[in-house]
């Protein structure tokens, strides 16, 4: 099971005392996706009725922000078994990206090197490329149960941001880079397992565990550049960019007068990433 949807079960089985600790490994990755953690920051509200308070953000300065990341391996918060959705275009179009391989360079672990794929309509691409993490904070929430933090056995949370450049294969008439800025929120476990951080309204991801946000150039083609979103949980900020792109509080249902934009599949499950695609029944 993906280390990042264990602290989403800890409210589910809360509310819902039937649903046993082994029920979370039958579900199916790609049905986890179709998923939103909204509901998830409800229940965790120490008060649903108090005025939001800001998160306590303390920055970490650039030798302790190394030392920290040298200890940690971000590779388990980007490759995942399925992809990542996003807009793309003045249109807002449907795109997808899945990390493949995250490693970090052996010179400085604020560096990554990354390889993955995308989809936009029926062109898939390869990239490969680095990320760039340039500010780290620990941050806390006030507005969350703190008993509930102690049950989903969390130990600090920390937000990172920086720079990422995905280069396409140059060779082709419809590749270029994509570049731009990123957002990532994770935390710490007691047992030093790392988590993204779905959990914050008010973190710097709004609670979408990480966002990559910038624009995609041509190599070869003169055109303008084009803009791309994609986050972890893209459901948490999409109606900021599409207004009511998206209804429900756990399982989302996408609003019909957008689904022409490359959504009408979004629930087929079809692995294009994989070597061998296959289609879950």
């Amino acid at each position: 099971m993906m280390i990042a949807c264990t602290a989403l079960f800890c409210w589910y089985c809360k509310s819902t005392p039937k649903v046993t600790q082994k029920e979370p490994e039958t579900i199916n990755p790609v049905a986890m996706a179709r998923t939103t953690h909204k509901e998830a920051i409800d229940t965790l509200l120490a008060d649903t009725s108090a005025p939001v308070k800001p998160l306590i953000i303390q920055s970490l300065d650039k030798e302790a922000a190394k030392t920290l990341l040298a200890g940690l391996d971000l590779k388990t918060l980007l490759v995942k078994e399925w992809p990542d959705n996003g807009f793309y275009g003045n249109d807002n179009y449907r795109i997808e990206f899945i990390f493949n391989e995250a490693d970090k360079t052996v010179n400085d672990p604020m560096v990554y090197a990354i390889k993955g794929k995308n989809r936009f309509k029926n062109t898939i691409s390869n990239w490969a490329g680095l990320i760039e993490i340039t500010d780290l904070a620990e941050f806390r929430d006030p507005n969350l149960d703190s008993l509930d933090l102690a049950n989903m056995d969390i130990a600090k949370a920390y937000t990172a941001s920086g720079k990422f450049r995905f280069n396409e294969d140059s060779t082709l008439n419809t590749s270029g880079v994509f570049a731009g800025t990123f957002k990532l929120d994770f935390c710490i476990t007691k047992t030093n397992e790392l988590q993204a951080w779905y959990y914050s309204f008010g973190s710097p991801t709004k609670g979408a565990g990480y966002i990559f946000e910038g624009n995609w150039t041509s190599y070869k083609l003169k055109m303008a550049p084009k803009p791309v979103l994609f986050a972890r949980d893209l459901f948490m900020i999409a109606n900021n960019i599409l207004t009511d792109f998206s209804y429900g509080e756990r399982e989302v249902e996408i609003n019909p007068k957008y689904r022409h934009l490359g959504w009408e599949n979004f629930w087929d499950g079809e692995e294009w990433w994989a070597a061998t695609p296959k289609v879950n029944q």
